[in-house]
């Protein structure tokens, strides 16, 4: 009590004292107004500041769900494309279309590169009674391809000189018998195809391993092995000179005189060559399935020579059977070529009047193609497929 009546006597006693309390408090009150009236323009920016933050937010979610979905549409798309392009399903061994026999070798459905039409096959094709040895040389020798088909072998004719010897030789469960413990040599199954690999013939064909198995989605050309090209002739020389003997192609089409180099090759579903050129020659299916894709040396296809013969097929397919070509063309001998011709139609062609495209077609047991000089041409196997290629100089 004693306290409060001294402080009120010294304050009403020092009105300058009282006169400074007043203005400290009124001082407090206006800073404190200040403070709140910021606080509340803080609130009201932070809060604008949030809603346009909300709205931005909204916007791009506007914007960005469209494109996601429209990005999700594209990929599935393409993937759905490209699985389409690499599905293979294993059937039975039991016929084809000739009625003959698979020869143990496994046959695959593959949907997106089989031939549904006679029409999709764009090389010319004859049955060989139909294709003289004159016409061969007048219309397709050195000037563009062309498939023969022959008949199915006849099973009561089994003398070494027959067809059927040949089928039978080349059964798989022949092939393993005679020559399964052989080394053979593998090639990387890319347009160079510079990386070679020894292995046992019986562990290539084998059913569990990694060799026959269908080409993947992911996989590049040049980490996919494939036996063609590099035959030890000694240790699979059989092959040859029965394959000579019994050919109705080469009884035929090649002279008695040439020279001939003999290549034997099984690959399995989906493997292949990209892209590649070398001498003229045959290629003629015993087992299984390929499908050829050839442009005339001229021009030259847009291509990447580490990608699967089954991707490019894809691409092939997808862009309506038509292929990019690059800007310069070649002229038989490989080398830079100038001068343009067309045809009546207006289309580029070279000196044979073959046109600026590539030609596509399927070939089946008992058929097979032969191949000009330097003609570009890539190879997709359909099926686990034998064949054996003959290089002639003619």
């Amino acid at each position: 009590m004693v306290y409060k009546i001294f402080l009120s006597s010294v304050l009403f006693k020092n009105p300058h004292k009282r006169a400074a309390s007043v203005f400290v408090t009124n001082f407090s009150c206006d800073e404190m107004s200040t403070r709140s009236d910021d606080d509340a323009r803080d609130n009201k920016h932070e809060k604008r500041e949030k809603e346009q933050q909300e709205q931005r937010i909204l916007r791009r979610k506007i914007v960005s769900i469209p494109l996601t979905v429209c990005l999700f549409c594209l990929v599935w798309y393409v993937e759905h494309n490209e699985r389409d392009a690499f599905y293979v399903r294993e059937i039975d061994d039991v016929f084809d279309e000739d009625g003959k026999g698979g020869g143990g070798w496994k046959r695959y459905a593959v949907p997106a590169h089989e031939e549904k039409e006679e029409n999709e096959c764009t090389i010319d094709r004859y049955h060989i009674r139909d294709l003289s040895l004159a016409k061969f040389n007048r219309k397709y020798r050195e000037k563009k391809p062309v498939v023969v088909t022959f008949d199915a072998f006849d099973e009561e004719d089994k003398n070494e000189e027959s067809d059927f010897f040949y089928f039978e030789m080349n059964r798989k469960e022949n092939v393993l018998k005679t020559h399964g413990e052989k080394t053979i040599v593998l090639s990387s199954a890319n347009t160079f195809s510079y990386e070679k690999k020894e292995v046992k013939l019986k562990d290539y064909l084998d059913e569990r391993g990694k060799y026959l198995k269908p080409v993947q989605l992911h996989q590049r050309a040049d980490k996919i092995w494939y036996w063609f090209g590099d035959n030890d002739h000694d240790a699979f020389g059989d092959f040859f000179p029965s394959f000579k003997r019994t050919s109705l192609i080469g009884k035929k089409y090649v002279p008695d005189n040439a020279s001939v180099a003999y290549s034997y090759g099984v690959g399995g579903p989906l493997s292949g060559v990209p892209y590649h050129i070398h001498g003229p020659g045959w290629s003629e299916s015993i087992y299984g399935r390929k499908k050829w894709f050839l442009s005339p040396p001229m021009f030259v296809p847009v291509f990447n020579g580490n990608e699967t013969a089954a991707r490019a097929a894809m691409r092939f397919k997808a862009n309506g059977n038509k292929a990019k070509f690059k800007m310069k063309t070649m002229n038989m001998n490989g080398k830079n070529e100038n001068k343009k011709m067309k045809n009546k139609n207006g289309f580029d062609v070279d000196k044979y009047g073959n046109e600026k495209k590539v030609l596509a077609c399927v070939v089946h047991p008992n058929q097979a193609v032969y191949f000009p000089d330097r003609w570009w041409h890539a190879t997709l196997n359909l099926d686990e497929s034998v064949f054996i290629s003959s290089f002639v100089n003619y």
